[in-house]
């Protein structure tokens, strides 16, 4: 046999004539010029397949996929889009998208695409156990992995009524995972049974499955709350205009945010009046939204201030029809209804959000959404302001001072009227600014109370920022998941996906209960927060429990540390909730309060109510640390039920 030359093997995907590095399984080798792994031909003429991308080609394919996975899409629109758009670049003609429901345990055919609008009419619904008898589709899914298979090879029935209705002959499966769960699966049908397209098509979908796995994932949470996928979607948008990458760029800053503002919900007009103290002009941001061409513009106009004056008298947020006042009219802005909300900056800016809808009106979660929303990016407005024009010192303490406001604004103001319960919170800032967070949520419907605690690592305007953003997915969580662990498995992903490539990373403690009001059942996880008090009524007893679990933000996958426990709270019975900065507040001895006095102090004024409790345990600490500086938030919550 003669000796193989230089140019003898032909690299199916990059077609460059390279000698590969070795051969591995199953007849690939190791392309040096692609550095990927595939077949080689052994052939004097390059054999390029016709989907193979090259760089520029995968750039533009994927930058295709991106305008579409950063639409706000339902559902239907959603898959048919994508694939409609994976029909054209594959050229295929039969493409499935599957989704499942592991608490079902099914997996349902959500989206059949096919040039022959008979099979789809044909093809409405199709639902699979989840269940290995199943075969090939339910391993592929199983095991998280692409696989290429001929329904002849297949005993389960269901794909011989598969073959016979769509004449497919062998099929490609890729599982669409997000956070490493599969969410679904995308299958593309072939009408020849040794197809070796399939290498080619698995090659390409690997470029955007990842993307698509989680739109599909926001659209699915759609679909349980009303809005809340589209506010998921913009958390990151949202942490990204909530940095320092726009300080020094006032409009642009200004053009994020109500872009950001657009993906929360959907709004057809997102604007912004500014008016500096002393002015006479007032200048207007806007962004037009066509949901239904998915198209943006922006568009930034001047106008005398006495214009828009009717505005000023706005002094918290508000729903108005535009039609009622001309100045809406006067600045562009139509719709069925308004949103107003209006703000002051430090330097006496005056902001005014309207936001507008074309043909619908403004549901209670969006409004929450666009609050919670624009408190955050007030925090960048004032720092921008701060950026232009104070010097470092001056800036760092007008920064400390905003964030500090902003932070304890996020608080309950008030505790929760829950029928049988006593309520106390208490939380008092460090110097600088610490990310402690502790809050009451109740469900409207009254049957269930959420009480958590938590603490950022890091001080100062980052950690603040995070403490805002657990806030508001923790508010958007609890109306659609039941489980404590759930909830804090989802802030986990959220912490370690979009901070583990930081420079600082972002890390949080926690501690979650729920109350089941109506059943009295009480169930508790935590996040490496430590411990709490409670006090038993009838035994006169105080008792520490230890929650356990891992900090969250650390790893992807927090399942290996799961903990749930119940709590048997009896009337009469007390908690007590707390963050390190009071067991760890040092007196001029360095000495440490330590959980002993905390205890002592806990007991001593057990018998009065909540609120006032906490507000004894300080002033015993207080008393404790003197004069000494105190360099950590101090946070506590009690609940008693009576």
């Amino acid at each position: 046999m003669n000796e193989e030359s230089e140019f003898d093997r032909i690299c199916l995907l990059c077609a460059e004539p390279r000698v590969p590095s070795g051969m591995t399984k199953q007849g690939r080798f190791f392309c040096q010029t692609c550095q990927r792994e595939w077949i080689l031909e052994k052939r004097k003429v390059p054999r390029v397949g016709k989907n193979v991308l090259n760089s520029v080609e995968k750039t533009e394919f994927l930058l295709e996929n991106l305008s579409l996975f950063n639409s706000a899409l339902g559902l239907e629109d959603l898959m048919f889009r994508f694939s409609e758009l994976i029909s054209d670049r594959l050229n295929r003609d039969k493409i499935a998208i599957f989704i499942t429901n592991l608490e079902l345990g099914e997996i349902k055919l959500a989206n059949y695409y096919s040039k022959q609008k008979h099979l789809q009419r044909a093809i409405k619904r199709i639902t699979l156990d989840y269940d290995l008898s199943y075969g090939i589709l339910i391993e592929a899914m199983a095991k998280r992995e692409p696989c290429f298979y001929k329904f002849s090879d297949q005993t389960h029935p269901f794909y011989s009524f598969y073959s016979r209705l769509t004449g497919t002959k062998s099929q490609l499966v890729l599982p669409i995972l997000y956070a490493d769960i599969a969410v679904g699966m995308i299958t593309i049908d072939y009408d020849e049974e040794d197809s070796l397209d399939y290498l080619e098509d698995e090659e390409i979908l690997k470029i955007v499955v990842g993307q698509f796995a989680v739109s599909l994932r926001n659209s699915l949470l759609f679909f349980k709350s009303k809005n809340q996928s589209k506010h998921f979607r913009s958390l990151h948008t949202a942490a990204l205009t909530l940095s320092q990458l726009y300080l020094n760029n006032h409009n642009e800053m200004i053009r994020m945010i109500l872009l950001t503002l657009s993906g929360i919900v959907d709004l057809s007009i997102s604007c912004l009046i500014e008016i500096p103290p002393n002015a006479s002009k007032a200048k207007i941001f806007k962004v037009y939204r066509d949901i239904d061409n998915y198209e943006l513009k922006t568009q930034t106009d001047s106008i005398d201030a006495n214009k828009v004056s009717s505005f000023l008298n706005y002094r918290e947020i508000t729903t108005v029809d535009p039609s009622e006042d001309s100045n809406f009219e006067t600045i562009g802005i139509s719709g069925k209804e308004s949103i107003i909300v209006p703000i002051q900056l430090e330097n006496q800016t005056i902001c005014i959000f309207i936001l507008a809808k074309e043909e619908s009106r403004f549901p209670h979660e969006e409004i929450e959404a666009l609050n919670a929303f624009v408190s955050l990016a007030r925090i960048t407005m004032e720092n921008s302001s701060l950026y232009q024009n104070l010097s470092n010192k001056e800036r760092l303490e007008k920064e400390i001072e905003i964030a500090k406001e902003i932070q304890s604004n996020l608080l309950p103001r008030k505790t929760p009227e829950a029928e049988g319960f006593s309520f106390g919170g208490l939380m008092v800032p460090a110097r600088g600014i610490g990310g402690d967070y502790y809050d009451f949520i109740l469900s409207p419907n009254r049957n269930e109370l959420f009480v958590c605690i938590g603490d950022v690592s890091g001080k100062g305007v980052a950690a603040g920022l995070v403490m805002a953003t657990v806030r508001t997915i923790l508010h958007s969580l609890v109306r659609v998941k039941d489980s404590p662990w759930e909830i804090l498995n989802d802030i986990n992903n959220y912490l370690y996906t979009s901070y583990k490539e930081a420079i600082t990373p972002r890390f949080m403690s926690m501690i979650l209960i729920r109350w089941n009001l109506i059943s009295g059942e009480v169930d508790v996880s935590g996040a490496g927060h430590g411990s709490f008090y409670h006090y038993h009524e009838s035994s006169k007893s105080l008792r520490s429990i230890e929650t356990g679990g891992v900090i969250l933000g650390i790893s992807p996958d927090i399942s290996p540390f799961k903990n749930e426990s119940k709590l048997q709270f009896g009337s009469g019975d007390t908690i007590l909730l707390f963050t390190d900065g009071v067991t760890e507040a040092l007196n001029a001895k360095e000495t440490q309060f330590g959980e002993e006095k905390l205890e002592q102090s806990f007991l001593t004024n057990i018998q009065l109510e909540p609120k006032k409790i906490l507000e004894n345990i300080y002033l015993d600490l207080k008393e404790f640390v003197k004069e000494k500086e105190q360099h950590d938030d101090i946070t506590m919550v009690a609940v008693r039920k009576i």
